[in-house]
Formats: C-alpha cells, sequence, structure tokens
C-alpha cells in the first residue's frame, strides 16, 4: 500500500449573482494526488453535471463501455453525469501517485458534450501545452487567488474551454496524418472545378471509403462537407467583392449548376445567395467567415 498522501487542492463555487439560467454553471475545479484505493468514484448516482480530468503524472483508471481504460499522462475523460462510468486509483498496480486537474460544471446546450463524444469519445488525447489543458490552470489560479469571484468571469473561461475541446482533432492535436494533409492539399488546389472526393482518391491512390474514413477519424469533418465549405467560402467572397452572375459565381466555385449552388448555399447559410448578398450590403459587413 503505498504511504503517500492524499493532496487536494479544490475549490466550489456557489454565485448568489449569477443569472437564473446560464449557458455554464462551474460547480468545482482542483489539482489532486491521489495515491489511496479508497480515492473511488461511481457516476451513476451523482449529481447531474459535466466532468472532465485530465492526468497531469501517474495513472488512473476509467470503467466505462465495458472495458477499463489507463488514464495516462497528457490524457483525459470527458463524461456526463449520472452516468456508467467509474474512475478510480489502482494501488495494487501504481506506485506513484495519481495527479490530476478536474473540472465540474453545468452546461445548458446538451450538444456542445454530444460533438465532442461522438468525434472524440470519452477519453481525449491532449497535449500539456494545448489551450484546453492550459485554460484549466488558469480558471484554477482565479479561484485560488480568490480576488474577484466574478461569476460571468469564471464562466466565460468555461465556456471557453468547452469550446476549445470542441475545437480539437481526434488525436487531439491540431497536426494530422501525410494522407490527409495531402487530401487538403489536392480539395484546397482544386474546390474550383468541379471534382468530388472520388477524384481526390484517385489521385491520392486510395480508395473513396479509406479516404473519407480516415479523413472522419483525424479531423471530425467529412471530405465531403470540407470541400463544400471551401467552394461556400470563395462564393461569399464572390457575392460580397464582385457584381457576378449566380451562373458566374457557380461555375467559378466547382458547383456543376447555379441551381445546385443555390440549393446548397441556403441548406448551410438558411438564405438563397442573392438574399445573402443583399444582407452584408445592408449590415455593412467588410467580409463574412463560415
Amino acid at each position: 500500500m503505498s504511504e503517500c498522501q492524499d493532496i487536494q487542492d479544490g475549490y466550489g463555487f456557489h454565485f448568489l449573482d449569477d443569472v437564473a439560467h446560464p449557458v455554464v454553471k462551474i460547480n468545482a475545479i482542483g489539482i489532486e494526488s491521489r495515491s489511496s484505493g479508497q480515492y473511488y468514484w461511481d457516476n451513476s448516482d451523482r449529481r447531474g453535471g459535466w466532468l472532465f480530468q485530465y492526468t497531469l503524472s501517474g495513472n488512473g483508471t476509467l470503467e466505462t463501455d465495458g472495458r477499463k481504460q489507463i488514464l495516462e499522462p497528457g490524457t483525459g475523460f470527458f463524461v456526463k453525469m449520472p452516468g456508467p462510468e467509474r474512475y478510480y486509483f489502482d494501488e495494487t498496480a501504481n506506485t506513484a501517485p495519481w495527479k490530476f486537474i478536474f473540472i465540474l460544471f453545468e452546461c445548458s446546450q446538451e450538444e456542445y458534450y454530444s460533438y465532442v463524444e461522438d468525434r472524440l469519445g470519452k477519453v481525449l488525447t491532449i497535449p500539456y501545452y494545448s489551450s484546453a489543458v492550459q485554460i484549466l490552470f488558469h480558471i484554477h489560479r482565479m479561484a485560488k487567488e480568490g480576488k474577484e469571484l466574478n461569476p460571468f468571469l469564471f464562466n466565460s473561461k468555461v465556456f471557453e474551454f468547452l469550446c476549445c475541446l470542441c475545437s480539437l482533432d481526434k488525436s487531439g492535436r491540431t497536426d494530422q496524418s501525410g494522407l490527409i494533409l495531402r487530401a487538403r492539399e489536392y480539395l484546397d488546389s482544386h474546390f474550383k472545378t468541379p471534382i468530388g472526393i472520388g477524384d481526390a482518391a484517385a489521385c491520392l491512390n486510395v480508395s473513396q471509403s479509406h479516404l473519407s474514413r480516415e479523413f472522419y477519424r483525424i479531423t471530425g469533418t467529412k471530405p465531403i462537407d470540407y470541400l463544400t465549405r471551401l467552394r461556400l467560402k470563395y462564393a461569399i467572397q464572390l457575392l460580397h467583392t464582385t457584381t457576378w452572375k449566380m451562373e458566374e459565381i457557380s461555375g467559378a466555385c466547382g458547383f456543376t449548376s447555379s441551381n445546385y449552388f443555390n440549393k446548397v448555399f441556403k441548406k448551410y447559410m438558411e438564405m438563397t445567395p442573392q438574399q445573402f448578398r443583399t444582407y452584408v450590403k445592408t449590415q455593412g459587413y467588410i467580409s463574412v467567415q463560415i
């Protein structure tokens, strides 16, 4: 049995001057070092909330989806409570303490949790220097110093953390495999012509299904959606900076016809290209990013 003592540096929150139903609401944040098997949590009977816990050193254990996963340094888990997960320190398998930073919060927008889980799963690999991890340390410092316990300031940082999670790729980084880099380079260079994902796959000497599967596995985005986004971004630029007709713009962006261009544009932008052109002019926007 380990002779190390557990170390806790955690802070709970109950703001009296918060709005009634905030988008996000921080409940607790802390840095802990656990070396006893008494550290054991069963999420099935816990109060509702979202928990993110990131390993700094040592190892922890998470049981989820019928299997046991070792939480090594650089990995974190993101779970919704109550839930079927269990996580704990296994002192029979580890001699070094499990040190981690955690944040517990509530969010009224379930779509954010689903977005992260669908793309990244419950266990994430994230570099220590990533924005998501560094924001956690920043929130912890704010709590530790306790200079101004402003609910809006704290919760804005929690939402920033959540957005950073959503922006991660499958590996927790922004770098990608050689295949995906070459695929993106091909699409970036040829989107103005009426190519499809099959053309990219043929150029890269892989099957279309393999390219689509790997592209989504690494980036969390389907290649056809990536291609469509490129075309729409260019279409928006032309709508804003030229007086070209819709037929000219659709052709310049790689769409096979102006009718198809109109259909795709309306699906993603919720207005027709002509309506969008009028809209940005009346609003006085210099540019519009998507």
